[in-house]
């Protein structure tokens, strides 16, 4: 692929997304569609004799599909974003009504980066939409093992507690609620609380976080985040802090350990990397000023 070639092809994704945020969908659906009729089976290439390409976002997505498929050929991004075309192509024909569509793109975003949660997330939100709640939960529950940010978990008990709410099993979409807001608290989940409260007679209204997993294991939700995403996280950051001395990719890996679990023991290692990151930084400026 030329560099014409790639940058006639991001020009392309940025006008979409242009027109898609200007809420000119059918434009932004023709724009987009027309790059995908481009695509052929020399490209984009999704494998050959030593190689698999996937469209990872993060060094995280990465390793976690290492971890569960542990592939044998070596791993490499495409040449452009390929999930992105089908992702925003997906999520214009979800605004459109066109579900068929939406998840058909989806899936072609999903098998360029099977980990993705925001990805995933859009999938199950195109089921919702179609009136499929329960579909929606299964879905919802199948992204934990891939969920490797507080504010993607937070996403999680956002959408179980909207398929709490439609049951109109109002305290357990409060206590779902609730708890998202661990990870990632915003003003509209306030707003909802306080809404839904209005249903609940004045003594079902104290919300006890203590009551959830039970509630969660009962239901055959997971509480919080994956144990393997956990360990995978806080063992890589360990491994580049002790053994590889690469404080960069340490901090990297121990801030998403502390952003699922919020251990103070992990933010302090995180903190130690970062003040190595920026004594690095300092004694590098300090060397290019002699």
């Amino acid at each position: 692929m030329t560099d014409k070639e790639k940058q006639e092809f991001i020009d392309t994704l940025e006008k979409t997304r242009k027109l898609f945020h200007e809420n000119q969908m059918d434009e932004a659906q023709r724009t987009i569609s027309a790059l995908i009729d481009t695509f052929n089976d020399d490209f984009p290439k999704k494998e050959d004799e030593d190689t698999l390409y996937f469209d990872f976002k993060t060094a995280m997505e990465e390793s976690i599909y290492r971890l569960e498929e542990k592939p044998e050929k070596k791993i490499q991004l495409p040449e452009v974003p390929v999930s992105n075309v089908y992702l925003i192509s997906g999520s214009i024909a979800m605004q459109q009504g066109d579900y068929a569509t939406a998840l058909e793109r989806m899936e072609e975003a999903m098998g360029w980066n099977p980990i993705s949660p925001e990805i995933a997330f859009q999938y199950a939100e195109t089921v919702k939409r179609m009136g499929s709640i329960d579909q929606f939960l299964e879905l919802t529950t199948e992204i934990f093992p891939h969920i490797y940010a507080g504010k993607q978990l937070a996403q999680a008990y956002r959408n179980i507690a909207y398929y709490y709410e439609t049951k109109n099993e109002i305290k357990k979409a409060m206590e779902a609620f609730f708890y998202s807001q661990v990870y990632d608290e915003r003003e509209e989940v306030k707003k909802e609380l306080s809404e839904l409260g209005k249903h609940l007679k004045d003594d079902e209204k104290t919300i006890n976080l203590a009551e959830f997993p039970e509630i969660c294991k009962k239901d055959g939700i997971p509480f919080g985040p994956d144990k393997q995403v956990v360990q995978l996280a806080y063992s890589s950051g360990r491994y580049f802090d002790e053994n590889a001395k690469d404080p960069q990719k340490a901090y990297y890996f121990y801030t998403i350990a502390y952003g699922l679990t919020k251990d103070d023991k992990v933010k302090e290692k995180a903190e130690k990397q970062r003040q190595k990151i920026q004594e690095s930084k300092k004694n590098s400026e300090e060397q290019e000023n002699k």
